[in-house]
């Protein structure tokens, strides 16, 4: 039987989607002109459009009450962060969710040409905003990132370094991370990152995936290292603490469904098979 495509849309604010009682992304069966239309996978929830919150408030598809949003079939809607979402979602509908944060986001920022300053329109036929006087084309960014699981093996047990942002409040220790500078590889994105945040020295970088994060429009790419000496002074502008961790006392780490939780469970199991 022939799968039937519904055309149905999400609202969007920041990187948060418009959710129902159940914790799902609601949607709306109607899509106004200035909807985003998404490549979308068969899937039986995934959106074809997607919308901001400001052009869903103005058209009058969701009005605020009480400590949420109503629509004028759904009551009591709630916008939930794409992190608190990842683990009830599969991967297509994770990188789905991702690709409408991003394109929103796209199009607020580039209402106006960054050359000149005139207004752009869409491209009719890929994902482009073009300048109205001097044609130029502004394509949606994607922002790489590097996270990296050090492993160290010359101490008694496998340990593993974690690190707590000063943003992480609840005590949750996450791996070293960052952005790729312009003119860097992967790698020099990797030790710069180690050296700048926690002061040591890494060896053997080996690839392990990547994972779309819409913090505002990234790229996570994983990796494994292993540690090749130093010792650990921190980045207090950036981290709270750091140390190597024994695999069987790991403090609280990040959620299932980020990339962060994925490399981590990798480590975890390859020492354990040995």
């Amino acid at each position: 039987m022939a799968r039937v495509c519904l055309i149905v849309m999400w609202v969007i604010r920041g990187s948060g989607v418009l959710c129902d009682e159940n914790g799902l992304p609601h949607t709306f069966a109607n899509t106004p002109k200035s909807a985003i239309k998404l490549f979308a996978p068969p899937h039986h929830w995934l959106a074809t459009h997607a919308i901001g919150l400001t052009d869903a408030l103005e058209l009058g598809l969701i009005y605020p009450y009480g400590q949420g949003y109503d629509s004028k079939t759904a009551k009591n809607l709630q916008f939930i962060e794409f992190g608190n979402l990842l683990s009830h979602m599969d991967e297509t509908a994770a990188n789905h969710l991702s690709h409408a944060i991003a394109l929103v986001r796209w199009q607020h920022e580039h209402q106006f040409c960054g050359v000149c300053g005139n207004k752009t329109i869409f491209h009719r036929h890929e994902y482009a905003k073009i300048c109205t006087a001097c044609k130029h084309h502004a394509y949606p960014r994607i922002q790489p990132c590097v996270i990296v699981a050090i492993v160290r093996t010359d101490t008694p047990k496998p340990q593993l370094l974690l690190a707590r942002h000063h943003k992480h409040k609840s005590g949750i220790f996450g791996l070293i991370a960052g952005f790729m500078e312009a003119g860097e590889t992967v790698e020099m994105a990797i030790v710069r990152e180690v050296q700048e945040e926690i002061g040591i020295c890494i060896k053997d970088i080996r690839y392990f995936g990547s994972q779309s994060w819409p913090y505002p429009s990234n790229l996570m790419l994983g990796f494994f290292a292993h540690y090749d000496g130093g010792d650990i002074v921190i980045d207090k502008q950036e981290l709270a603490e750091a140390d190597f961790f024994e695999l069987s006392q790991l403090p609280p780490t990040p959620r299932a469904g980020s990339i962060s939780h994925q490399l981590i469970r990798a480590v975890i199991e390859q020492f354990h098979h040995h």
